[in-house]
C-alpha cells in the first residue's frame, strides 16, 4: 500500500470508527438517561476502547457531537414551515413535522436535557424564536389561532407528543394521532371540532401498552 493510499485508508476508518460511536451513543440514550460508561460504548459501537478515546475523549464529547448532529434534523421543520401558504399551515406542520423527528430520533430529548446541563446555550430556542414568534403572530392575524397561544406553547405541546417513544409500534401512529387531533383541535380559534383519526383507544389498548412498557422499560 502507497503512503497516499494509507492516508486514504485511515481516513476511511477515522469516519467509520465515529459513525458506528455516534450511531451507538444515538441508541443508547434512545431508551437511557444514565451515560455509557467509555467501555459500554465502545462495546456497543463494536470498536476498540482506545479507538473510542481516540475519536472522543469523553462520553460529554460524544453527547455534543451528537446533540449537535441530530439538531441539524429540525432544518426538515424549518423547511416544511416555510413552504406553507398560511400561518395556520405553518403552525400544523411545525406540530407534525417535529413529531416526526422526534419519533425518527427518540434520543434527542434526553441529549436536549443533558446538553442543558453541560452548556445551557440555548441553541434550538434562540434559533427559533423570532421565526416562532412570527409564525404565531400570522397564525392569530388569520384569525386560526386562539389569541392567547404563544410559540412556547405550541412547541411545547409538539415535543411532549413526539416524546412518545416508548408506544408499540403497530399502535404509535394512531396513538400520537389521536393526541395530534385533540392538540391542534385545542389550538383553533373557531373552536371547530374534527373527527379524531383511527378507532379510538380502549382499555384493552392501554394494556397492551403497559405490557410493552414492562418489556421494554426506559431506564
Amino acid at each position: 500500500m502507497s503512503p497516499g493510499e494509507r492516508v486514504r485508508a485511515e481516513r476511511v476508518e477515522v469516519r467509520r470508527s465515529r459513525e458506528a460511536i455516534l450511531a451507538a451513543a444515538e441508541r443508547h440514550y434512545a431508551v437511557r438517561d444514565a451515560d455509557p460508561t467509555m467501555a459500554q460504548l465502545a462495546e456497543l459501537a463494536g470498536v476498540g476502547t482506545a479507538t473510542l478515546y481516540r475519536r472522543f475523549p469523553s462520553i460529554d464529547d460524544v453527547v455534543r457531537e451528537l446533540h449537535g448532529r441530530l439538531l441539524e434534523e429540525f432544518g426538515r421543520v424549518e423547511a416544511a414551515v416555510a413552504a406553507q401558504p398560511t400561518g395556520w399551515d405553518g403552525v400544523v406542520a411545525l406540530v407534525t413535522t417535529i413529531i416526526e423527528v422526534l419519533q425518527e430520533h427518540p434520543a434527542i430529548p434526553r441529549l436536549n436535557r443533558k446538553m442543558v446541563a453541560l452548556d445551557d446555550d440555548q441553541q434550538l430556542s434562540a434559533r427559533w424564536a423570532d421565526r416562532l414568534d412570527a409564525l404565531i403572530a400570522a397564525a392569530q392575524a388569520e384569525g386560526a389561532l386562539r389569541p392567547d397561544v404563544t410559540a412556547n406553547d405550541v412547541t411545547f405541546a409538539a415535543f411532549r407528543l413526539g416524546s412518545y417513544s416508548n408506544l408499540p409500534p403497530d399502535e404509535a401512529d394512531r396513538i400520537i394521532g389521536r393526541q395530534l387531533g385533540i392538540v391542534l383541535d385545542g389550538l383553533r380559534a373557531d373552536g371547530v371540532r374534527h373527527p379524531l383519526p383511527g378507532a379510538a383507544i380502549r382499555p384493552d389498548d392501554l394494556h397492551r401498552v403497559f405490557r410493552y412498557e414492562a418489556t421494554r422499560p426506559v431506564e
